[in-house]
């Protein structure tokens, strides 16, 4: 008996690990923090954005993907800032709900760019849309200044 409970343990150790939703989830998190940094902060919105997706934060809140489109297109729009440079965006925390379609992340961001330098929170809300993560609501803040 023993010699079968030590198969098992075994087994169990070779067993290759597959990632969760929450990891898939904080994956994708950090894949948009990736494409922010490396082709802009508005181009990665655009690809993360579900259809019905929200920004509350900023001058110009986005109130869906189509409205993105337009404001991040439009010149006399100050609040988009195409060139900001993040430095850091990592998620500390996820959940997914149990059947796999919406999940949340947090997390802390430093950006660096020509409309200023800054530190804060966010929190994600994403959705399955078409199979993949879309963003659906996403809100931030900033740390005080010291």
């Amino acid at each position: 008996m023993k010699a079968l409970a030590g198969v098992f343990i075994v087994l169990g150790l070779a067993a290759p690990v597959w990632a969760g939703p929450v990891e898939e989830l904080m994956a994708m998190d950090r894949a948009f923090a990736k494409m922010a940094r490396e082709t802009g902060y508005n181009e990665a919105y655009l690809a993360y954005l579900a259809a019905d997706g929200q920004t509350f934060t900023g001058a110009h809140p986005v109130k869906n993907k189509a409205d993105a489109i337009k404001q991040f297109a439009d010149p006399k729009n100050a609040s988009p800032d195409p060139k900001k440079n993040i430095r850091t965006w990592q998620p500390d925390f996820a959940g997914v709900s149990a059947d796999g379609t919406m999940g949340w992340t947090e997390g802390h961001w430093l950006h660096k760019g020509p409309a200023g330098n800054g530190t804060g929170h966010y929190m994600t809300v994403w959705v399955k849309e078409k199979g993949a993560w879309k963003v659906r609501a996403d809100l931030g803040s900033n740390d005080a200044t010291p």
